[in-house]
């Protein structure tokens, strides 16, 4: 039985986003480089924060990464540690930010005139991704810099973390064509 903090629906929704997490790099490691570039296991984190709020957001976020590990062992514990600190960032800014930025274009709208829709916007959606995605790789980027001494890297610590970042425009790409849509297909589906 669901509190009403937590009620049965978004707990039920934030299990499956974590299967979800753990399962969805599964497919794209089967292909050379395909979790590294594509970052399948962003999207649950995203749509976790941006449909359901920041703390099941945190959840599927900090969630998938260590459970991915120690029931694929992938990601390694190198890479795992900082992805924890970025997919949980995702899942929390997605979900604290996404109402203000709607309220924010809801009213933009209603300056624009009696027809302008007011309803929740796949342009506050996206503004919204955009804005978890930057605080995501920015806590990813920190994240490596403050652990490289403990893992045995070097100074170019900062030019290979730039590196890794570089590598996933393709799936930050994916994402901002894919999750806007995903999230719209979600709310659709929920009974009012």
């Amino acid at each position: 039985m669901g509190s009403r903090r937590f009620p049965t629906t978004m707990m039920t929704g934030t299990a499956l986003l974590l299967a979800l997490g753990v399962a969805l790099p599964l497919v794209f490691h089967a292909f050379p480089l395909g979790g590294r570039i594509f970052l399948p296991m962003h999207i649950p984190a995203f749509i976790a924060g941006l449909v359901l709020g920041p703390v099941p957001g945190l959840i599927v976020g900090a969630g998938a990464p260590v459970l991915s590990a120690m029931i694929t062992g992938r990601p390694p514990i190198f890479y795992m540690v900082p992805m924890v600190f970025e997919l949980a960032t995702y899942g929390v800014v997605a979900g604290l930010l996404r109402p203000r930025i709607e309220a924010a274009v809801a009213i933009r709208r209603r300056r624009a005139g009696p027809d302008a829709e007011t309803s929740r916007s796949t342009s506050g959606v996206l503004l919204t991704l955009l804005a978890a995605m930057v605080a995501g790789r920015a806590v990813w980027l920190l994240t490596v810099v403050w652990l490289a001494p403990f893992i045995g890297i070097e100074a170019r610590t900062v030019a290979v973390a730039l590196g890794a970042l570089g590598a996933g425009w393709l799936g930050a790409a994916i994402q901002l064509a894919l999750v806007p849509a995903i999230v719209r297909a979600i709310e659709r589906l929920r009974i009012p």
